[in-house]
C-alpha cells in the first residue's frame, strides 16, 4: 500500500517488548483507532545489536512490512538514547559524569556523554546500519534521531575529562587569550582571575559560581547536543531520502534554532495538563517559524502521563483538543506516547491508546473521533497555511541561561514569565504571534515584542532590529531587555547597551518588583500597577504613555514611546498587567496593521488559514469551558457539515474547522 498522507495520527510503538506474533493484533487495533503512522526503534539498540558488531534487523523489517501493508507509515528512530549494556561495560568512559565527579549507571536513558568520541563512534555505526537497511524504504516518512536530547540533569552538563577539555578549548576559540576572557567576565572580583583556560572550573550547582562561567557552560552544553545530533544527521542525510529531525522538549536547555540548522523537520514532545494546555500553543508558535516544513508533534498523552504513578485524570474532550491543537497551529502530525502500555519497566503507569492487555482506553473513542475529523478536513488542512498576523514575540535560549544563573528578582523564571506575562495575554486577546528566536528574519513582521531579552548581541540582532525599526517596524521592548553583554556582564556606560539612545530615555533608578508592585497612571487617566521590575525613565526625546504614581519612581515614566525613522519604539520600564498589555498591543497593532485572529472568548485558540483549498480558521477550546466567536462571513464546519454566520458557540474542549463558503 502507499504510505499514508498527512495529517498523521499515531503513537510510539515498541514491538521489541512484545511477541512478534502479536503485531497483527496490534495493527488491527491501530486501524480501528484510525492511526496512520507509528514511531519505532528509539530504545531498541540491544535488540538491533545484541552483541558488538552483530546486527539483527529481521524483526524490524517485519514490523515495517506489516505496518506498511496495512497503510500505516513509520517514523524510524535511532536508538542512541539507550546504549546496550555490553557497550557501557566495555567503555564506562562513555557515561555521563555529574558535577560531583560520579558517573551515572546503566539502566536508565540519556546517561551517556554527548562529546565522548567512543560513544559517537558507536552511535555512527548503528545509525549507518539502520540507514543502509531502511534509508530508501517508501513506507518510512521520516527519521527521529535519539530521544529528547538534553543533559541527564537538564541544564547541568556532563563534566567528564572529555567535556572539561572540550569546554576549555571552546573558550580558547571564543576569546583567543585567557586575558580576553578575564576582561570580558570581570574576574578580578573575588580573585577569580585565571592564568589558563584549563583552570576554568566545572559548574557545580552547590557552589556560587560566576554567572558568566555558568552561562558559558550552559551554551557549551547546548552546543554539545547540537553536535551530537548533527553527527547522526550527516549520516542519515547521506544514506536516506526522508526528512530528519529530533524530538525536543519544552525547555530552554538546548537551543532550538542551533539544533535545526542541520535538520529538516522540527519534532516536539509535550505533556501539558488541563490547567496549562494553552502553554503547548506557545511551543507550537515557536516550532512553526524555525523551518518552512510543517512541524511534527511527536509525543503527547491520550489521557495522563506518568512513570511510577499517574499525574492526574483528564476530563473527556481533553484528548480531542490536545490532539487537534498542533494540527490547527501548523503541524502535520500528532503522535501519542504510547501505543500499548508497557507491561514492565519504568513507565508502567503512563497512559496510552490501548492498555497492556490490548484493551482500548476510555480516550480511544476520542482518538477515533479525531482520526475521522482529520480525514474530513484533510483537503483543507493540506491546501492551506496559517495566515501570518505580522506580530512576533522574542524568545531566547541565551536569555534563559543568563536569567537562570542570575534571575535578578526572587522567584523569577524566564520561560514562565514569557508564557504567563507576555504570551498568554496575547492569545487571550486573539493576537496570533510567531514566537521567534534572535536569528530569525524580521522581514515578515510589523510589530515585535521583546520582553526579558537581556542580550541583544545574538546573531547580529542589535543592528538588524534598528534597521527594521527605521524601516517602519513597531518595537515593544522591555523590561529587563538589553541589560547584559554577550558574556552575561553589565554594561558600564549605562544600564542598557543601546536602549537609552534608541528610545530617547534616561534611566534614573532600577527597582526590583519584589515584595510589592507599584502603581502607574496612563495618559488617559487609567490607574493600574506594574510588576516584576521597575525602571524609572526620564523622557529625553520620547513621550510618556504612563507614569509611576508611587515609590522612588513617582512622577517618572513607566512606559515611553518615540518615533525612530519610519517606525517607533515603545519601551516598558515595568511588566504590564495583562489587560494593560492587551490594550497597548491592540492599539499599536492597529497602527502596524496587525489584525486580531477573531472576535472570540479567551479560552479559544483561533488560527486563520488560507490557500488553494480556501480560506477559514481552525478553532480549538483549551480551557475546558464553553466559548464563542463571531464569524463575519458564512462558514461551514468541515467536521459536522453545519453552516454558521455571526455568533458561534463552541463547547468545552470543542474543535471546529471553519471554511468560508
Amino acid at each position: 500500500m502507499r504510505p499514508s498522507n498527512p495529517p498523521y495520527l499515531g503513537a510510539a510503538y515498541y514491538p521489541e517488548d512484545w511477541p512478534l506474533e502479536q503485531i497483527d493484533a496490534d495493527i488491527a487495533l491501530m486501524k480501528e483507532a484510525g492511526c496512520n503512522v507509528m514511531r519505532v526503534g528509539e530504545f531498541a539498540w540491544s535488540r538491533m545489536e545484541p552483541e558488538e558488531g552483530k546486527y539483527d534487523f529481521d524483526w524490524l523489517h517485519l514490523v515495517v512490512e506489516k505496518l506498511g501493508a496495512a497503510g500505516i507509515s513509520v517514523l524510524m528512530c535511532t536508538p542512541t538514547c539507550t546504549p546496550p549494556i555490553w557497550l557501557t561495560e566495555k567503555h564506562p568512559e562513555i557515561l555521563f559524569v555529574r558535577a560531583d565527579g560520579k558517573p551515572t549507571y546503566h539502566g536508565a536513558r540519556r546517561h551517556t556523554c554527548p562529546n565522548s568520541p567512543v560513544y559517537r563512534e558507536h552511535c555512527a555505526r548503528i545509525a549507518t546500519k539502520m540507514a543502509e537497511e531502511f534509508g530508501q524504504d517508501d513506507r518510512i516518512i521520516g527519521w527521529q534521531i535519539d530521544n529528547e536530547v538534553s543533559a541527564l540533569t537538564w541544564n547541568r552538563p556532563c563534566v567528564c575529562p572529555v567535556c572539561r577539555k572540550k569546554f576549555a578549548e571552546s573558550m580558547r576559540k571564543r576569546f583567543g587569550t585567557i586575558e580576553a576572557l578575564n576582561a570580558a567576565w570581570g574576574t578580578d572580583l573575588w580573585s577569580q582571575t585565571y592564568q589558563s583556560f584549563d583552570q576554568l572550573p566545572i559548574p557545580d550547582p552547590d557552589t556560587w559560581h560566576h554567572p558568566s562561567l555558568q552561562t558559558a557552560w550552559s551554551e557549551f552544553n547546548s552546543d554539545s547536543y547540537v553536535e551530537f545530533v548533527k553527527h547522526q544527521a550527516d549520516i542519515l542525510h547521506r544514506l536516506t531520502k526522508h526528512p530528519i529531525g529530533t524530538d525536543m522538549m519544552p525547555t530552554h536547555v538546548v537551543d532550538y534554532g542551533d539544533m535545526h540548522r542541520a535538520l529538516d523537520v522540527v519534532q516536539f514532545n509535550h505533556y501539558n495538563v488541563m490547567e496549562n494546555l494553552w502553554q503547548s500553543a506557545f511551543w507550537f508558535d515557536l516550532c512553526r517559524p524555525i523551518k518552512p516544513a510543517p512541524f511534527w508533534n511527536t509525543e503527547t498523552q491520550t489521557c495522563w502521563s506518568g512513570s511510577i504513578a499517574t499525574n492526574g485524570y483528564r476530563e473527556l474532550g481533553f484528548c480531542r483538543a490536545n490532539t487537534w491543537l498542533p494540527i490547527a497551529m501548523g503541524g502535520e502530525a500528532n503522535l501519542y506516547w504510547l501505543w500499548r502500555q508497557h507491561w514492565s519497566g519504568q513507565e508502567l503507569m503512563h497512559g496510552a491508546v490501548v492498555t497492556s492487555a490490548g484493551r482500548p482506553m476510555h480516550t480511544t473513542v476520542e482518538v477515533r473521533e479525531v482520526a475521522g475529523g482529520f480525514e474530513k478536513a484533510a483537503e483543507f488542512l493540506s491546501g492551506t497555511r496559517l495566515t501570518k498576523s505580522g506580530l512576533a514575540l522574542h524568545y531566547s535560549h541565551k536569555a534563559g541561561w543568563m536569567l537562570e544563573w542570575q534571575p535578578m528578582v526572587n522567584g523569577f523564571n524566564y520561560t514562565g514569565a514569557i508564557l504567563d506575562r507576555a504570551y498568554r495575554p496575547m492569545i487571550q486577546a486573539q493576537l496570533r504571534p510567531d514566537v521567534i528566536l534572535p536569528p530569525a528574519d524580521l522581514g515578515d513582521y510589523r510589530m515585535i515584542f521583546s520582553p526579558f531579552l537581556p542580550c541583544l548581541d545574538e546573531a547580529g540582532l542589535r543592528e538588524r532590529l534598528l534597521a527594521w525599526i527605521e524601516a517602519g517596524g513597531i518595537w515593544i521592548v522591555g523590561p529587563m531587555t538589553d541589560i547584559r553583554t554577550a558574556d552575561a556582564a553589565k554594561f558600564t556606560h549605562a544600564p542598557y547597551g543601546s536602549l537609552e539612545e534608541w528610545a530617547g530615555v534616561y534611566c534614573k533608578y532600577e527597582i526590583p518588583g519584589e515584595p510589592r508592585d507599584f502603581g502607574i497612571r496612563w495618559s488617559d487617566g487609567r490607574e493600574s500597577k506594574g510588576s516584576v521590575w521597575y525602571d524609572a525613565l526620564e523622557p529625553r526625546g520620547s513621550e510618556a504613555l504612563a507614569i509611576y504614581t508611587e515609590g522612588p519612581m513617582k512622577g517618572l515614566a513607566a512606559v515611553t514611546r518615540r518615533k525612530v525613522g519610519d517606525g517607533q519604539i515603545v519601551m516598558l520600564g515595568t511588566m504590564l498587567q495583562p489587560k494593560d498589555l492587551q490594550m497597548l498591543l491592540i492599539m499599536l497593532g492597529q497602527i502596524a496593521g496587525v489584525q486580531r485572529a477573531a472576535e472570540a472568548t479567551e479560552g479559544l485558540v483561533v488560527v486563520p488559514r488560507a490557500g488553494q483549498a480556501g480560506k477559514g480558521m481552525v478553532v480549538v477550546e483549551v480551557e475546558n469551558r464553553p466559548a464563542g466567536l463571531v464569524a463575519r462571513e458564512p462558514v461551514v464546519d468541515l467536521l459536522t457539515g453545519r453552516e454558521y454566520q455571526g455568533g458561534i458557540d463552541v463547547p468545552a474542549y470543542g474543535v471546529m474547522v471553519l471554511r468560508e463558503i
